[in-house]
């Protein structure tokens, strides 16, 4: 766990300090977008970007986008861990989901695409990006942008659970209370 860990935390923390220094004061939100490559559950995947307050302002859509993705400029950083873009990470990848007993084959019926067996290496996954964010807060995210800004693990939806592992990554009070309502649907 500790080499995947390692590899997610210095592409990511790679790629926020790649970008321009006079961009970094307009951006609000990191995000840690996660996904599964080509639909498969045994292969989540990150991709790491940001936003910023003049794409909230210019999209004229309000709270909804700050915080919903589906709005954001959707900038790709880093892909960490995707087969083509990540290679070395997608092979520790199953090999961290071999040794924590999540990796599962498929049968020749069996459908990887929404595979419910996929749901105890997805919540794995995600466990070990609140891990990442909360090294990024130990100081490169201070350093990187000169205040704490939060890191948003997410997926396309939002809901509760949303919200909870990313109260439990950033620090308290770095995570917006409407960010948290807006996930709670409140």
């Amino acid at each position: 766990m500790a080499d995947l860990i390692e590899h997610v935390y210095s592409g990511a923390a790679r790629a926020l300090r790649a970008i321009p220094a006079d961009e970094r004061a307009d951006i609000y939100v990191v995000s840690f977008f996660v996904y599964d490559e080509q639909d498969d559950r045994r292969k989540p995947t990150v991709t790491v970007g940001f936003n910023t307050e003049a794409d909230v302002a210019a999209s004229g859509a309000g709270e909804e986008s700050r915080w919903n993705y589906a709005f954001w400029s959707q900038n790709q950083l880093a892909i960490i861990c995707d087969t083509d873009a990540d290679p070395a990470g997608a092979e520790l990848r199953e090999a961290w989901a071999k040794q924590e007993g999540l990796w599962y084959e498929l049968g020749p019926d069996e459908d990887a695409i929404f595979n419910e067996r996929g749901e105890p290496l997805a919540k794995g996954f995600v466990e070990l990006l609140v891990a990442v964010v909360q090294r990024l807060h130990q100081g490169d995210v201070e350093r990187i942008f000169g205040r704490p800004i939060p890191v948003l693990i997410h997926e396309l939806e939002y809901y509760d659970e949303i919200a909870d592992q990313n109260l439990a990554a950033n620090p308290p009070t770095v995570v917006p209370d409407g960010f948290v309502r807006w996930c709670r649907g409140e």
